[in-house]
C-alpha cells in the first residue's frame, strides 16, 4: 500500500475526535467539513484556533501551570472507537492508593458554554483513548474557557460513556454515505461558518431548491438576446 492510500485509509478509518463535537452540532455540517474537505473561517472558527494554537505552543500560560505532571498536544487513539486526535492539555494527578497517576484531560474552549455544545463527548472520548492507551481508569477531565479563565470538570459517568460510543458509531456510519445528509434548520444555523455553502433554508425546502435551479440553469426565454435588432 503506498503512503497516500495508507494516509486515505486513516482518515476514513480514523477521524478526528472533533468530528465527534461536529456531529452532534449538526451532522451536515459534520459531513461537509470530514468528507468533503469543506472549511470556511469566520470570527467563532479564528478564534477557536488561535486559543487552541496558544495552549499548545505557551510553556508559561497561568492556565496550564499546575502542581501536576502534564503534557501538551498529545496525539491520543483509540482502536477500539477508530477516532484519533490531539489532546490540548493531559494532565496526570497522583493516585491516592498509590497506583499509576491518573490521566486528566483538559479541553480549551475560546468562550461560554452553549446550550448546543457537545463538549462532554469531546472529553469523554479524550478520556476513552486515554485509558485504551494506558490500560487506567480516567474518571474525570475538564473544559477550559479561555474567555473566563475557568475549568468545569466533566465526570465521565456511565450515560456520557455510552452517549460518546453511540456518537461514534454514528460518525463511522455518517461517513459511510454516498452524500451529505440534508440540513436541518435550527437558529444555531446562522453562526455556522458553512451557512453560505450549506443553504439550509433553501435545501430544507424542495419547492424552493427547485425553483432557484430551475433559474439558475434556464434563464429567462423572454429575454432579448444579443443579436435581437
Amino acid at each position: 500500500m503506498t503512503a497516500d492510500a495508507q494516509a486515505e485509509e486513516t482518515v476514513v478509518d480514523y477521524p478526528p475526535l472533533s468530528a465527534l463535537n461536529d456531529l452532534l452540532f449538526c451532522p451536515r455540517r459534520c459531513y461537509l467539513h470530514t468528507v468533503e474537505g469543506i472549511w470556511i473561517e469566520n470570527v467563532h472558527t479564528t478564534s477557536g484556533t488561535l486559543a487552541h494554537r496558544r495552549v499548545h505552543t505557551s510553556h508559561d500560560s497561568a492556565a496550564t501551570k499546575t502542581e501536576f505532571r502534564s503534557a501538551r498536544n498529545l496525539w491520543i487513539t483509540s482502536h477500539r472507537l477508530k477516532l484519533t486526535g490531539v489532546a490540548d492539555v493531559v494532565e496526570f494527578h497522583p493516585d491516592p492508593l498509590g497506583g499509576p497517576d491518573i490521566p486528566f484531560p483538559v479541553e480549551y474552549k475560546r468562550g461560554r458554554r452553549r446550550r448546543w455544545d457537545n463538549d462532554e463527548v469531546q472529553v469523554c472520548a479524550q478520556a476513552l483513548c486515554l485509558e485504551e492507551m494506558l490500560g487506567v481508569t480516567v474518571p474525570s477531565g475538564a473544559i477550559f474557557s479561555v474567555k473566563s479563565k475557568r475549568r468545569r470538570v466533566v465526570p465521565i459517568t456511565p450515560e456520557l460513556r455510552s452517549q460518546t460510543e453511540s456518537a461514534a458509531a454514528r460518525l463511522h456510519a455518517l461517513l459511510r454515505e454516498a452524500t451529505a445528509p440534508s440540513p436541518v434548520v435550527h437558529p444555531k444555523c446562522r453562526q455556522c461558518s458553512l451557512y453560505s455553502i450549506c443553504l439550509p433554508e433553501l435545501i430544507d425546502e424542495p419547492r424552493r431548491y427547485n425553483q432557484a435551479a430551475r433559474e439558475l440553469f434556464h434563464p429567462d426565454t423572454d429575454a432579448k438576446s444579443p443579436d435581437a435588432t
